[in-house]
């Protein structure tokens, strides 16, 4: 099979002799998937890393610091390092994504997709409150962050695959790279959670009795406080009424132990929001201009759309939002 390397091929022979592979998807990684189709009928998903490993990857541990917290992802039934794989529970392939597409093209189906989001944004909660304790107390406490050095980074990652490779800017309007830098910064601010980073609809699966699970997992870390959540309801996926991300935004809120303020709350969240969309351009931008993938034109120009309407609504952005302009970077999703 195309992508299947020859030392996860052997290590398929030798462990699940008889299985049928299949390719399960993937993310914007290197990493690949495969689902196993046992002659037993039960399944598994193997995730390759592309080469072998020695220890622990952040996978491993991180997954280990979910599960403490009672949250769920798929188990880790096996390491095999030198074949550079995981074997993984299969937690199927109803994404939140696929329900809610599906439920989108169906009349009066606008309650099923609310109660679909309120679970999610339950789970945000649950990440916050008791993935947080669960990090403070792993041997990953002093893990990375989203602070504002990553923060900034991902803004120059934005300059240099969306600004530039994308839009084809030679030269960036005096100021706005000193301007997403502030941006980062401010972002970076307020109490700091266990973030999963990109929980967004295709990373949430819907298993069979309800429960709502989370895959790719590998990159957690701490982070401000709502991050998740702008991840989660402003994703580049699927489109959701302005009328019903307030309502989830106050879930959240009051969702938490001790919530926050209802207006810092929602201008932190629509800050967070304009970060990662930007971030988001960044990384759409290095898939479709770097790696020739342009199965994320749809993604991006999504992302773009969004950032049109959101950034005149945000004071804290408003710099940000007239640099932009001034290198014309707004009013056209196109690819160039």
């Amino acid at each position: 099979m195309a992508g299947l390397r020859r030392e996860v091929e052997a290590f398929f022979e030798r462990r699940f002799p008889g299985a049928v592979v299949s390719e399960a998807g993937g993310d914007a990684s290197a990493r690949r998937y495969w689902r196993l189709q046992l002659p037993s009928g039960s399944t598994r998903v193997v995730m390759d890393y592309g080469h072998p490993f020695e220890g622990e990857t952040d996978d491993i541990a991180l997954g280990r610091v979910f599960r403490a917290a009672d949250l769920r992802v798929a188990a880790l039934l096996e390491a095999a390092p030198e074949a550079g794989c995981l074997v993984l529970e299969d937690l199927g392939e109803r994404t939140l994504e696929s329900l809610v597409l599906a439920l989108a093209r169906r009349p009066g189906a606008a309650a099923e997709i609310e109660s679909l989001y309120e679970r999610a944004v339950d789970l945000a909660v649950a990440i916050a409150v008791r993935g947080t304790s669960a990090l403070a107390r792993s041997s990953r406490a002093a893990g990375p962050a989203l602070d504002a050095g990553r923060f900034r980074f991902e803004m120059d990652f934005f300059v240099e695959h969306y600004a530039r490779g994308i839009a084809g800017l030679a030269r960036l309007p005096c100021g706005l790279e000193d301007a997403l830098h502030r941006l980062a910064d401010r972002a970076s601010i307020g109490p700091r959670v266990l973030c999963h980073r990109d929980l967004h609809c295709r990373n949430v699966m819907v298993l069979a009795d309800g429960e709502l699970a989370m895959v790719d997992i590998q990159d957690a870390r701490w982070g401000p406080l709502g991050y998740d959540l702008a991840s989660l309801l402003r994703d580049a996926y699927v489109d959701l009424g302005e009328d019903l991300v307030e309502r989830m935004v106050q879930r959240f809120r009051t969702g938490l132990p001790e919530g926050p303020g209802s207006a810092w709350l929602r201008a932190t969240f629509d800050l967070l929001s304009i970060q990662r969309m930007l971030k988001m351009l960044g990384t759409f931008g290095y898939q479709i201009h770097v790696l020739g993938r342009p199965r994320y034109t749809e993604a991006m120009e999504r992302t773009l759309r969004r950032l049109e309407r959101l950034l005149p609504m945000c004071a804290e952005a408003g710099e940000v939002y007239e640099g932009l302009q001034a290198a014309r970077l707004l009013g056209t999703s196109s690819v160039r």
